[in-house]
């Protein structure tokens, strides 16, 4: 991840009309400090500390490592349990590379139903207007507009001085009213760019906007999560806007997740025109495309879980898709396993590869490497967590926290909700100086600082605890406030950014 600072905060227990605002979602920056060091240029040759972590490529740089580098030996033949960690990072290409952007075809699906009308729908068709005025010339863009149907009012066209008047015309003549059908946008979208190929190294892009919730078509996040797939398995990411304080975070959330997508929070709509800014850059500067992640554990080694991202099994493997980087973005896999533990020596623990489209060199890539752990029975086996796959584990935990405390908060248990982020607050409190003292004494690793990640953590926590603490809980079956929607909307997008 990096920074992508923007989604707006209402300032909590004050009115939304006269709220100053923070822009969502808010990664920590990777870059530099401390005992890390970025990748760029030539990858990194003095890294690899032992056969429990590796590291591993140009374009994109795999950092695989185990959560204990060794364990202990079970005379009764059982296994022992850990983490695997997958960090991949986007390079940026050294001095002698091509810095000329990637052909993109950015989709914008908006919604146009009668909820939108007024500012709302004026500041998303100036958003995509000055998107599209931005973009350069031989990128492409579709437009979809939504309500209780989805209508393509700009088919895929290549964007020119010839066709950006006709398509900056379409998009002001949007007019609000309807139902809200995101599965038809979702759908409208996916089809447009599915049947239009463009060059082998276009990075596209669903950029999907809305205020409120789903009223028609597809409605439950687990039937959205499967049209997003869809435009997954596609090579298209998702990435969700939820304007005002309407929209269903969870839907949203789980849409972005389900695609590789990022989901923002924006309460104040005069600022869609730096989120679409924003989507737009990173796919401007993408030095990768279409990446996937292959987990291919040894014999004997169980994968209980992958946590926080979709997957899907192939025989024996592990298959994660990542989609596009942009440079240092930073997007990581970790999984729950068992490994045998019966023998003492070193075992196998799992394959690693990341195969993905090197858009600056219109070649494939690969970044690859192999983990194995040592079974001990003389005491000496590591007991402590790998300092960076605890923080990356301690985050995942920081995320469920902020949804538990939504769940409470959303019932009316205020107390309760503030009960379990305190709660959290404290044991990472107790976490993270023993995992920063560890990472301190550990050769530098391109993956990012471990400092930065739990201070994303505190932050995320310290903020949900503010909202909670200044918005009422809503009544049992009653509606809620404005300022706890704002509250319950920032903590989901927190959240989906940790996981990420």
């Amino acid at each position: 991840m990096r920074v992508r600072s923007f989604a707006l905060w209402s300032v909590l227990g004050v009115s939304l009309a006269s709220a100053s605002a923070f822009l969502l979602p808010v990664p920590a920056a990777h870059g530099g400090g401390g005992n890390t060091q970025r990748p760029g240029g030539d990858p990194p040759t003095d890294l690899v500390a032992d056969h429990s972590h590796f590291v591993d490529g140009t374009t994109l740089l795999l950092d695989g490592r185990i959560g204990h580098a060794s364990i202990e030996r079970d005379s009764r033949g059982g296994s022992a349990s850990t983490f695997l960690l997958a960090t991949v990072t986007g390079v940026k290409g050294g001095a002698g590379e091509t810095s000329r952007p990637p052909p993109v075809h950015l989709a914008l699906a908006v919604d146009r139903s009668g909820s939108m009308a007024g500012p709302k729908m004026a500041n998303a068709i100036a958003a995509a207007v000055g998107a599209v005025d931005r973009m350069h010339e031989g990128d492409r863009v579709t437009v979809v507009a939504f309500d209780d149907s989805a209508r393509l009012i700009v088919p895929p066209t290549t964007v020119d001085a010839a066709t950006r008047p006709s398509i900056e015309s379409a998009i002001r003549g949007m007019h609000a009213g309807g139902d809200t059908c995101i599965s038809c946008a979702l759908d409208r979208a996916t089809e447009a760019l599915d049947s239009s190929p463009g060059p082998r190294d276009e990075v596209r892009r669903i950029l999907l906007i809305s205020d409120g919730e789903a009223t028609t078509g597809i409605r439950d996040a687990g039937g959205l999560r499967t049209v997003a797939a869809r435009a997954r398995d596609r090579g298209f990411t998702v990435s969700t806007i939820g304007v005002d304080l309407a929209f269903d975070e969870k839907v949203m959330a789980a849409i972005a997740q389900e695609s590789n997508g990022r989901h923002w929070f924006v309460p104040d709509p005069s600022a869609l025109g730096q989120v679409f800014d924003q989507e737009l850059g990173s796919l401007e500067t993408a030095v990768a495309t279409n990446a996937e992640l292959t987990i291919e554990p040894a014999p004997g080694v169980v994968v209980d879980d992958v946590l926080d991202r979709s997957f899907r099994r192939e025989g024996g493997r592990i298959v994660v898709p990542l989609g596009a980087f942009d440079p240092q973005e930073e997007k990581t896999v970790l999984l729950s396993v068992r490994l045998p533990a019966g023998t003492t020596g070193t075992e196998s623990v799992a394959k690693l590869s990341v195969d993905y489209r090197d858009v600056s060199a219109a070649r494939e890539g690969e970044s690859a490497g192999s983990l194995e752990v040592d079974v001990r029975d003389d005491g000496t086996a590591q007991r402590d967590l790998d300092p960076f796959v605890a923080a990356r584990v301690e985050r995942s935990r920081t995320a469920k926290s902020l949804l538990k405390a939504n769940e409470l908060f959303s019932r009316g248990h205020a107390s309760a909700a503030r009960a379990e982020l305190d709660k959290r607050a404290q044991e990472l409190a107790t976490a993270a100086p023993t995992a920063i003292t560890r990472a301190a004494a550990l050769p530098p690793a391109p993956v990012r600082p471990i400092g930065d990640d739990f201070d994303a953590q505190r932050s995320a926590l310290a903020h949900a605890q503010a909202g909670i603490a200044a918005a009422p809980a809503p009544a049992a079956g009653g509606p809620a406030t404005p300022a706890a929607k704002s509250a319950l909307k920032k903590n989901q997008a927190s959240a989906s950014d940790l996981a990420f």
